[in-house]
C-alpha cells in the first residue's frame, strides 16, 4: 500500500518514520529530534504497531535463520557504534528495549524508559537494518501497512 493509499494517520506515520530514519541516515540529531516531537503528535498505538512490524520484519529478513545472543549482541553494538559519533546521548537501554521488545523477549517489569526516547533509539535500529539490508524504506513501510490492513480486516472466529 503506497502512502496515498493510506488514511491521513497511517499518511502522517509514513512520513514521519521516514523522516526519523532519513535523519539517522543523515546523521543529523535535530531533524531527529524533531521527526520524534511529530511521531509522539500522532496516536500512540498506531505508531507503535508500525515501528513493531517494521522493526520486527527487517530483522527477520536481516536474521532469516533466527536470532541469537551473539546475534543480539552484535546487533546492539552495531548499533550504537554507529550512533555514538554523532548522537552520544543515545544508551544501550533503549535500543536493547527495541529488539527486546519487538522479538517479545523484554520483562514486562524492567524500568520503564522516557517515551521520548523510544522513537530515536527505533529510527536508529530501522536505519542500521535498512543500510545493512540495502532495501528501500518505503517498500518496507508499505509491506507494514498492508499487513496491518489485512489484520485488521481478518474475522476474528
Amino acid at each position: 500500500m503506497t502512502p496515498a493509499g493510506l488514511p491521513p494517520s497511517g499518511r502522517a506515520i509514513s512520513r514521519e518514520v521516514t523522516a526519523a530514519v532519513a535523519a539517522v541516515a543523515a546523521r543529523d540529531p535535530d531533524a531527529l529530534r524533531e521527526a520524534r516531537t511529530r511521531l509522539r503528535a500522532i496516536d500512540e498505538l498506531q505508531v507503535r504497531d508500525v515501528l513493531h512490524g517494521l522493526t520486527l520484519g527487517l530483522i527477520e529478513q536481516a536474521f532469516p535463520d533466527g536470532l541469537d545472543a551473539a546475534d543480539l549482541r552484535a546487533l546492539l553494538g552495531d548499533v550504537l557504534r554507529s550512533a555514538a559519533a554523532w548522537l552520544p546521548e543515545l544508551d544501550a537501554y533503549p535500543v536493547a528495549v527495541v529488539l527486546t521488545g519487538v522479538l517479545s523477549v523484554h520483562e514486562a517489569d524492567a524500568p520503564p524508559l522516557d517515551p521520548e526516547v523510544l522513537p530515536i533509539a527505533c529510527a536508529a535500529v530501522v536505519s542500521h537494518l535498512v543500510q545493512r539490508l540495502g532495501v528501500p524504506l518505503d517498500a518496507e513501510l508499505a509491506r507494514v501497512f498492508d499487513e496491518l490492513r489485512q489484520a485488521q480486516t481478518m474475522e476474528m472466529p
